[in-house]
C-alpha cells in the first residue's frame, strides 16, 4: 500500500489561496530584510514582518517601546521600500501578540 504524501510546501503550492498567502508572507519577510538596515541594530531582532496586502505593510514589534520607535522610523522605512520598487503606501506597526 503506497500513499502519495505531499510536503507542506507542495500542499500550499497546490492550493491557489494558500499559495497567494504564502507568497505575500514571503514578500513581506523579504522586504523587511531589505529595509532592516534602516532600523537600529538592537531593534532588528525585535521586529518581524507581518501582512503585506494592497499597499499596506504591517510590521510586528516585540513590545510597545519597539513599536513606538518603528513608528518614528516609518517614513524612512516606507521610502526605502519604495526605492526597491515595493508597492507600499502605508506602514502599520502592531505589537506582536496583541489584537487591535
Amino acid at each position: 500500500m503506497s500513499r502519495n504524501v505531499l510536503t507542506l510546501q507542495q500542499a500550499v503550492r497546490a492550493h491557489p489561496v494558500l499559495a497567494d498567502v504564502a507568497e505575500r508572507a514571503w514578500a513581506s519577510r523579504r522586504l523587511l530584510q531589505r529595509v532592516a538596515v534602516h532600523l537600529p541594530p538592537a531593534l532588528r531582532p525585535l521586529v518581524t514582518a507581518g501582512p503585506l496586502e494592497e499597499g499596506v505593510w504591517c510590521l510586528l514589534a516585540a513590545n510597545p517601546s519597539v513599536a513606538a520607535k518603528v513608528r518614528q522610523l516609518a517614513p524612512v522605512l516606507l521610502a526605502a521600500a519604495r526605492c526597491i520598487d515595493a508597492d507600499v503606501q502605508t506602514l502599520q506597526v502592531r505589537v506582536a501578540g496583541r489584537s487591535t
